[in-house]
């Protein structure tokens, strides 16, 4: 699902809100998150999973196309783990979800 998606599912659950305010609790919503982690938070949603900032180390790679070395130097990635509840409503539900 794309933003897109996210947007007309909610707009068709609250028919009170039209798809342009949605969009904007969904911008809303987003930026909050962004935010949150850039800030160090971690993001919790409760049934879906939890958000978090984890540091890489410098790492040595090789560039695929021509070969050469390359260094990878330190970053910050997110890292998202699924609630264990998420993994069961899947795997009850869907046995082959693709």
């Amino acid at each position: 699902m794309v933003k897109q998606g996210l947007i007309d599912a909610l707009a068709s659950a609250f028919p009170g809100i039209s798809k342009q305010d949605m969009l904007g609790v969904v911008d809303t919503l987003f930026g909050s998150i962004a935010q949150a982690l850039m800030e160090g938070q971690t993001i919790e949603l409760r049934g879906l999973g939890r958000f978090k900032i984890k540091e890489r180390r410098p790492a040595k790679a090789r560039n695929p196309k021509t070969k050469s070395p390359v260094y990878m130097p330190k970053r910050w990635v997110v890292h998202f783990k699924a609630a264990e509840s998420l993994g069961k409503r899947i795997n009850k539900s869907n046995p082959n979800p693709l």
